[in-house]
């Protein structure tokens, strides 16, 4: 599934076209300039005064831009950042004409009217990618807000809900218990209050894998998809690897997203399925060549309660999602080569 379809899809295309980030762009474009004319003139006091700060105000907007590239944000906050510093420039550029035009009705004037206007757009550059960069980090921490929020609204729905059957399975069968004295009464109620601890298990996990991912490390993507194989109860089920990549992760949450695709794959296949992991552009995949899952399905799987089982929690899945939002990876699900289920992980655009 898919789950950044959002309606601005449209910004994250076009900016995808262009050469060269557009705040890099813009940045290198007015140090050039800029330098060029130090470059060209004399160091004096003066024009030390008039350009070096707009020369380190347009270095530092490349540095930023480098710094949200490196940092994995998202082509559509950079472009917002980059939408802020033009903004800053032409408001710079109209404050600087303005306080230019009063000097020359006092018939003051000024010397290079225009490269004081470059210059003062330089500087509204730097303060208007100041302001983007603060408002995508208030974004980001609306958005991640909003999954803590969801991830609650599951767990209270579990709680409710979910608990409710396996609850109401070990009462009865206490009170059988006690009434005829049978022992086959209690191991109902054995597996009935299993059954509620798997479901607080997993719904817990779904709701602390909301957050997002501090400590990260390079893992190698053969070695962590191998570690989560053995620790699976893979029965006559097979599994290969296909190329390596070295992935930024938390280890135990990556193993506990393969953990699950591997559960998934299992328990919904046949006896002898088979799972292939590997690289994929941006990413990585978990494939099998089980029964697949229906195309009109694939944005249902990763959500909460979804379930083709009686005796499935529906959290499986939803415990992938959890990892997979953390990792700031998108996850789509298609078919697999063989016909079964695919699961790609790709950064977000």
């Amino acid at each position: 599934m898919q789950r950044v379809a959002d309606e601005d899809d449209w910004i994250a295309e076009l900016g995808e076209q262009l050469p060269v980030s557009p705040l890099s762009a813009l940045g290198l474009f007015l140090a050039t300039i800029i330098g060029t004319r130090i470059a060209l003139e004399h160091v004096t006091t003066r024009v030390l005064l008039e350009s070096i700060f707009p020369l380190l105000a347009a270095t530092a907007v490349v540095l930023a831009d480098r710094w949200l590239v490196a940092h994995d944000v998202s082509l559509r906050d950079r472009l917002t950042v980059f939408g802020y510093g033009l903004g800053g420039f032409l408001a710079a550029v109209v404050v600087t004409a303005l306080h230019l035009y009063v000097l020359y009705l006092e018939e003051t004037g000024a010397r290079a009217p225009l490269y004081l206007l470059l210059m003062g757009g330089t500087v509204g550059v730097g303060a208007g990618t100041v302001a983007g960069i603060y408002e995508i980090q208030q974004r980001a921490a609306v958005r991640e807000a909003e999954r803590q929020s969801a991830r609650l609204e599951e767990f209270a729905s579990v709680v409710s809900h979910d608990l409710r059957n396996p609850l109401g399975v070990a009462q009865g069968r206490l009170r059988a218990a006690f009434t005829t004295g049978e022992a086959q009464h209690l191991q109902e109620v054995d597996a009935a209050l299993a059954r509620m601890d798997e479901l607080i298990e997993e719904t817990l996990s779904v709701a602390r894998n909301g957050t997002q991912v501090e400590d990260a490390a390079d893992v190698a993507l053969v070695e962590l998809a191998s570690e989560a194989w053995t620790s699976v109860d893979t029965e006559t089920a097979t599994f290969e690897t296909v190329g390596n990549r070295t992935l930024q992760v938390d280890p135990v949450r990556a193993k506990q997203l393969f953990e699950n695709l591997y559960r998934n794959a299992i328990d919904h296949g046949d006896e002898d399925v088979h799972v292939r992991v590997g690289p994929c552009d941006g990413g990585f995949f978990v494939a099998d060549d089980g029964p697949g899952i229906p195309e009109v399905e694939h944005d249902e799987v990763l959500e909460h309660g979804y379930s083709t089982t009686d005796e499935g929690s529906g959290l499986g899945l939803a415990i992938v999602r959890a990892i997979a939002d953390a990792h700031g990876w998108q996850v789509a699900v298609g078919e697999s080569k063989d016909g079964g289920a695919r699961f790609e992980f790709t950064r977000g655009t």
